[in-house]
């Protein structure tokens, strides 16, 4: 790992605890503390995957503020590891090979276990949260050039970019969008129904998963197959 990036992110990480030690006190009881990479700062991943927000409540803060997320990256990428939903349904469809050639971040690197809570915290405060948080986030894209951005949830992908949907539902009463694909800061990026959240069934995670391999060329993860992935 060339020193440029992650020099860059460490002062973003500077950056981020003195916002948040100054907004805290405005935050009240949703002063959960924050979250920005999910891996190291590797240059030009294949991938790097952004979500709209770390979530979780009390608890998770404290761990997050114990495990050092407040001051640095973990060493390993944790969607190639970690057994949280997200991280599994991830390893269903790329390979933890490639996945540790990748890392990830969010668009708002600070914590709430949902919107509506997010929203409860007073406008302009929430406001400036989100807007240090995008233009960090940019910054962030452009130092470690990515390959191809994969964007977790369509109304994150849609918040950064217009996009086109490339694949739908089908045996769905709605042919709701799988994926849209555009460019965000002038990456290749793609959008993708988010993998928790979203109900889609077997047939249509399946085809979104070769859509995304083939898109992206990466191989599938063998173990995807064990039922406890």
């Amino acid at each position: 790992m060339t020193d440029g990036p992650a020099l860059l992110v460490q002062k973003i990480y500077r950056e981020t605890e003195a916002l948040y030690a100054r907004l805290a006190p405005e935050m009240g009881q949703a002063a959960l503390g924050y979250r920005i990479l999910y891996g190291p700062p590797r240059p030009c991943p294949d991938i790097l995957f952004i979500g709209f927000q770390p979530g979780g409540r009390g608890q998770d803060a404290l761990d997050g503020l114990a495990e050092g997320q407040h001051t640095s990256w973990p060493t390993r990428f944790e969607f190639a590891a970690a057994p949280w939903p997200l991280a599994r349904a991830i390893r269903k469809i790329f390979g933890v090979e490639d996945l540790d050639q990748c890392t990830g971040l969010n668009l708002v690197f600070f914590r709430a276990p949902s919107m509506t809570a997010w929203r409860r915290i007073p406008r302009p405060v929430r406001k400036e949260l989100e807007r240090f948080s995008l233009e960090k986030c940019e910054e962030i894209v452009k130092a470690l050039c990515p390959r191809m951005i994969l964007v977790i949830g369509l109304g994150t992908f849609e918040a950064l970019a217009q996009g086109l949907p490339v694949l739908r539902k089908e045996h769905s009463r709605r042919p709701d969008v799988l994926a849209r694909e555009g460019q965000i800061w002038g990456v290749p990026a793609i959008g993708v129904a988010h993998l928790t959240g979203s109900r889609i069934n077997r047939h249509d995670a399946d085809r979104l998963a070769v859509f995304l391999r083939d898109k992206i060329g990466f191989h599938a993860n063998p173990a995807s197959l064990h039922p406890d992935m």
